[in-house]
């Protein structure tokens, strides 16, 4: 088989992509509605992505050792009479590579390539294989030396021009995707005649209450997510924005605990809380309640639409990573909506924030209900998207925020 004989990588990646776009256009639409965002991205995307070649090539190695007839009648220090053909014995040998990546891009030509040709080569499992010949009489240990650098280096060379179009096609290919989900979500909504979303109308104070219609919007998965049965039905969703804003609130809470540490170093967890419940209540006013954020049992902070939690905060003192992971069982055990957003506050009174900081990364990403990492930046707020085994298709939004709280002297 001669490498880059069967099309161009244009050609191929672009024909990728149009497969996986057909298929996600073909998506039933109550499917759509049901599965989670996170989990249909993540299985497309890693559809359309491919591996690019990494040769070992130190380390090659001789794979086979056989005898040949060579060709030597235009061999000019052989004595061969015109028209005639010379055939001398000879010896073979099969020189193996070792690869990783996609053996489909040996049949491909990249956008760059070589002028010299490449081997003919042959694909056995994760070996590339070409072959060097000599005849028997006249073997010259430097030519057969030479001959298989040079074929080595054609190869190198081909895989590196091809990387730039694997590389190229990769950081492309994911956004067309997400776009098409984008896309194929919206069609579906209109279709079942589904609002985009139901904006929870949570008033500020100085603001008239507003409804949004956003646009909702390596192994690789070995079958599309699943999702619960049942008719699709709409539900209320907590606004990014207005996420984003309660989050901001509950970070400005840093400030307030470096300005006065005295008065939070004998505090528990539920009257650290209570602090946080009066600055958000500060920005917030509810319509029914009297206090749009309320406390239920000991330690948590919700709202509550329809008598189902949409916003939930726990608030935990740090007592290592066990204690933790059950912390975040128990936040997932109050959690009923789809596309629900909470917050695990976390007061820490060791001295290395960094530490408990990487500890807590950990333990969300060891998770078996985990799907992505949004941002974990080395000294912020970090968020995960979760989705329940038990409650296929309804994404959990997890941040976490950590504040150091003084100790007593």
């Amino acid at each position: 088989m001669y490498p880059f004989r069967e099309g161009d990588t244009f050609a191929t990646f672009g024909n990728l992509v149009a497969k996986v776009i057909a298929e996600i256009n073909s998506l039933d639409n109550e499917y759509v509605l049901k599965a989670s965002p996170t989990e249909l991205e993540q299985y497309f995307v890693e559809k359309v992505l491919i591996d690019p070649l990494v040769l070992h090539e130190d380390q090659r190695y001789i794979k086979n050792q056989t005898g040949s007839e060579i060709d030597v009648s235009h061999d000019f220090r052989r004595v061969v009479f015109p028209g005639e053909r010379a055939v001398v014995k000879g010896t073979r040998l099969d020189i193996a590579i070792p690869f990783e990546g996609d053996p489909m891009l040996w049949r491909i030509r990249a956008s760059t390539f070589g002028l010299g040709g490449y081997p003919e080569i042959e694909i056995h499992d994760d070996e590339v294989v070409f072959s060097v010949s000599f005849p028997d009489d006249s073997a010259e240990q430097d030519k057969l030396r030479a001959d298989i650098e040079s074929h080595t280096k054609s190869l190198e060379d081909a895989v590196r021009y091809l990387k730039r179009d694997v590389d190229n096609h990769n950081n492309s290919a994911p956004n067309r995707i997400r776009e098409t989900l984008a896309r194929k979500k919206t069609l579906a909504q209109s279709a079942v005649g589904a609002v985009t979303a139901l904006g929870i109308p949570i008033k500020r104070k100085d603001t008239e209450p507003t409804f949004t219609i956003p646009a909702k919007r390596r192994e690789r998965p070995a079958k599309r997510p699943t999702v619960a049965t049942g008719k699709y039905e709409p539900e209320p969703v907590l606004d990014e924005k207005e996420y984003q804003h309660i989050l901001e609130v509950l970070r400005s809470m840093s400030l307030v605990i470096e300005r006065s540490p005295s008065s939070f170093a004998s505090l528990d967890e539920e009257a650290i809380r209570d602090h946080f419940l009066l600055q958000l209540n500060g920005h917030y006013e509810g319509t029914a309640t009297g206090e749009t954020f309320n406390a239920s049992g000991k330690t948590d902070i919700l709202i509550r639409v329809d008598n189902k939690n949409v916003f939930i905060a726990e608030c935990k003192f740090w007592r290592g990573p066990k204690a933790f992971d059950e912390a975040i069982d128990q936040l997932l055990s109050y959690l009923t909506w789809r596309d629900s957003k909470c917050a695990l506050l976390v007061f820490n009174k060791t001295k290395d924030s960094s530490a408990v900081r990487q500890k807590m990364h950990e333990v969300m990403e060891s998770r078996s209900q985990h799907r992505k990492t949004v941002p974990h930046p080395p000294d912020g707020d970090s968020r995960y998207i979760l989705v329940k085994e038990s409650d296929p298709g309804r994404e959990i939004s997890v941040t976490t925020q950590l504040y150091d709280v003084p100790t007593k002297e």
